[in-house]
């Protein structure tokens, strides 16, 4: 059997040959790992090796593109001077003088709005740092590009697990993925080995993300560590079956067309710990319908509170269900904290601040997924003015494509045991209804 020689260009890690030989095989690959393992740097090297064969066009993009200098550009052109290749490379595009293919580079989000202008036509579509593509984002680009035999290439180290791009083409059969890492790229430079065994030496987890590509498990802004989310999904907390226990009803109200309306039953199952039991959703715009609901269950769960989100549409329904049961107390995201001392800007912020406690310390059992996901990207910044803020629900849907719905309803009702707590012994013998209390709930 004769041996397939390639061309000097197509020195590239053994690993990541196999995409020469499926270019025809896949519409998609997904090349990811940690630093020195040669992804993009391989990517530039086919590209360029395509762009000689025959004519293509090339489109290289990303996220947020401010300058070319934010492109993959210099590292094309630092392959073509290595090589002698038959380009032209101008100010914001390469040309092939023979086959007059073309590298054009480009912003996929310009303004804060998503602009895929010039790349319909495109064979090729190269996403670098594809880590930061948001969902949005993805769910245009990927049906733009449906030229016959078009093929889409993303190369990224993963931030989270739960990256648009990589959640997208995981499990996707027309996508071929290859991980990569330094130690397993031949071509990997001295100096990078040393840099790598020594952030192992001194901190493993660095290592893990930067060396050998493995999700962070919580980033700078990131209020949830993934690794106290997976102990809220395994907690096994023991049942107190003979005392008294408490529950709560809470309700997120969908703010817009796209969003859920979410409820969640959370009870409590020994001294210290609750469990989110079961969460119910709807997209009924109709605020009857709404209220029917949330009065249904709670006849169904009885449960001692029903915190019900106040912002926008949802004061009209908290209204129509106190007048219905006096269990009623109202979130009010931009209202006044409860608690001055936790340094949170608003009630919104402080529920979030409140229910990280509860996952922290292991005094939340979470099973719902789509919660859990959600919790993974919600994320906090303390300002100025030394107040915590939480990420508003307008530049997360950009973000992520949805509401933080699932994840706001369970905030919520932690929310409400924390700070309503007085709910509970005051009403913990009555079976049916809340007798009159001297507090507001609507304050």
């Amino acid at each position: 059997m004769s041996q397939i020689v390639l061309p000097k260009i197509l020195d590239i890690p053994p690993k990541l040959l196999p995409i020469i030989f499926n270019l025809n095989n896949y519409h998609i690959f997904l090349i990811d790992g940690g630093r020195g393992g040669a992804k993009s740097q391989s990517i530039a090297r086919i590209l360029l090796w395509i762009a000689e064969q025959r004519k293509v066009r090339v489109c290289c993009g990303r996220e947020i593109q401010n300058t070319i200098s934010d492109s993959v550009k210099t590292l094309l052109d630092d392959r073509i001077d290595e090589f002698n290749l038959n380009f032209t490379s101008k100010k914001d595009c390469i040309i092939h003088n023979t086959t007059n293919s073309s590298f054009i580079f480009k912003g996929l989000r310009e303004q804060g709005k998503i602009n895929i202008k010039g790349i319909e036509g495109v064979d090729i579509l190269w996403i670098d740092e594809a880590q930061a593509i948001t969902k949005p984002t993805l769910d245009v680009i990927i049906p733009t590009i449906r030229k016959n035999n078009s093929i889409l290439f993303f190369t990224m180290n993963r931030l989270f697990r739960n990256d648009p791009v990589y959640v997208q083409c995981i499990d996707d059969k027309d996508c071929m993925h290859i991980t990569i890492n330094y130690d397993e790229n031949p071509f990997c430079p001295e100096v990078l080995i040393n840099e790598a065994e020594k952030c192992k030496a001194k901190n493993i987890s660095d290592y893990l993300h930067i060396w050998k590509g493995l999700p962070m498990d919580k980033s700078k802004n990131a209020l949830f560590a993934i690794s106290k989310l997976d102990e809220a999904k395994k907690l096994t907390p023991y049942s107190d079956s003979e005392n008294n226990l408490f529950s709560v009803l809470s309700v997120d109200i969908a703010g817009s067309g796209a969003d859920m309306n979410v409820a969640k039953f959370i009870k409590q199952v020994n001294r210290t710990t609750w469990q989110d039991v079961f969460t119910v959703d709807w997209s009924e715009p109709d605020t009857d319908v709404t209220i029917g609901k949330i009065i249904n269950l709670s006849k169904t769960y009885n449960p001692f509170i029903i915190s019900i989100d106040g912002d926008g549409v949802g004061y009209a329904v908290a209204v129509a269900v106190k007048n219905a049961t006096d269990k009623v107390v109202v979130f009010r995201g931009a209202g006044k904290v409860k608690n001055p001392r936790c340094n949170a800007a608003n009630q919104r912020a402080e529920g979030y601040l409140d229910l990280k406690d509860f996952i922290d310390n292991n005094f939340l059992k979470i099973t719902h997924q789509k919660t859990l996901t959600q919790l993974e990207y919600i994320k906090a910044e303390t300002k100025r003015d030394g107040k915590v803020y939480i990420q508003s629900k307008d530049e997360i849907r950009k973000e992520q494509g949805e509401s933080p719905d699932y994840a706001d309803a369970l905030m919520m009702g932690i929310y409400a045991i924390n700070h309503y707590s007085y709910m509970f012994s005051s009403h913990k013998n009555e079976k049916d209804t809340f007798v009159n209390t001297d507090f507001d709930p609507f304050n």
